[in-house]
This record gives structure tokens, sequence and C-alpha cells, in this order.
């Protein structure tokens, strides 16, 4: 990245900002009552008792989508992509806040998960890769996907502190993040047999793979 990508891309425009922070948080939103409705018609247990976990896995889902939205939008950054239709400094914007609002659904996900009564999840088992009762290698997955979730995106606002290259390095293991987090979702979803799940992982899945092979390629 040049010198000049660089200032580009820390000039966060306010205006666009607060706009594509309530505009994606209101897609979240409906995404998140979209994905409850489908799941809730017709269930024939109490939807008390189901609600934890039902809510539980929409916003895991909504996190993933976001994730993938965001990882899609850094390889966009890299490779050009959307330099005819917005300037760096919104599309870097964007990046930004898709990451921060799938770390808060993501951290919406664990902590309606602690919720349910019959999953018997406990904070230590979903903080500790491996104690989980549920799954253990697919949460423990998990577990380490939130963990690097947490240091990507926080490090948005400590790149200065950082600097550019320790920022840059860390940022390559967004790929790894991506991976973890399809691999923990389909290993670990209950939904994942789904068809509408299957062609949510492929395509999120093939678009970065695609993305990613692109700027290889460059």
């Amino acid at each position: 990245m040049t010198a000049r990508e660089q200032i580009d891309a820390q000039q966060r425009p306010s205006g666009w900002g607060g706009a594509a922070a309530f505009v994606l948080g209101a897609g979240a939103a409906l995404a998140l009552l979209a994905v409850i409705d489908l799941t809730l018609r017709g269930a024939g247990e109490s939807l008390l008792l189901k609600l934890p976990w039902t809510l539980s896995r929409a916003a895991g889902i909504v996190a993933y989508l976001l994730l993938a939205g965001s990882t899609l939008l850094g390889l966009s950054i890299s490779t050009r992509l959307l330099d005819r239709w917005a300037s760096r400094a919104v599309v870097f914007a964007l990046h930004e806040y898709l990451s921060w609002l799938a770390l808060a659904a993501t951290g919406l996900h664990v902590v309606l998960l602690l919720q349910d009564s019959h999953s018997g999840f406990t904070p230590l088992s979903l903080l500790i890769p491996g104690l989980a009762p549920y799954a253990p290698l697919a949460m423990a997955l998990g577990t380490v996907s939130l963990y690097l979730a947490v240091a990507i995106t926080v490090s948005f606002r400590l790149r200065a502190r950082i600097g550019q290259r320790a920022w840059r390095l860390l940022h390559y293991s967004a790929f790894a993040l991506f991976a973890l987090a399809t691999a923990h979702g389909v290993m670990a979803g209950s939904s994942t047999g789904a068809s509408a799940m299957q062609w949510l992982y492929l395509v999120s899945g093939g678009a970065v793979l695609l993305l990613t092979n692109y700027r290889l390629l460059r």
C-alpha cells in the first residue's frame, strides 16, 4: 500500500460512516428477524423454550454474513475492484463498520447460547477451546475465530499505535478467521443440512476464494 493509499484509507468520512452504520445495522436487524421467523414457523415445541437457541442460531448466521461481507470488502480494497464506483475511504469505512457489526452479532450469539437451558454451555466452555459439551471441536474453532475477530476488529482503532506494517500483518489473519468461522458453522450449525445454509456457505466461501485467487494473481 502506497503512502497515498494509506492516507485515503485513514480518511473516514463521518457522514458516510454514520449512514453506513445505520443502514447496515437496520439490514442486520431485518435479516435477524427474517431468520427467526423462518425458524420458528411451524414449530411444535414451546417457543419460549426454543427462543434462546433459535435467536442464537439467527445471530450466528447474521454474524457470518457480516463477516463474509467485511472480508469481501477488504479484498476489494486490495484488488481495487470498487474504485470505479466508490472512493477507497468509503469502502474502507464500510469494511470497518461491517467488522464491528459482525463482532457485535457474534457476541449476541455467545450470550444467547448461555441462556439456553438445554445446551449446557457455561462461560468457560465457550471461552476455552475443547470444553464445550456439544461438538467440542466445532465449538473450539468458533472460540478461536472469536478471539481472532476481536483482535482484528480492535486493531482498526489501534492502527496508529501499532504501525501500518503490524496492522497489515495482523489483517492477513482475516483469511484464517473466515476459514475457521466457516468450518465452525458447517460443523456445529444445527441447520447446516438445510439447502439455504449450504448455499450460503458455498456462495460466501466461493466468493472469498475467487477474490483471494484474483488478488494473488495480480
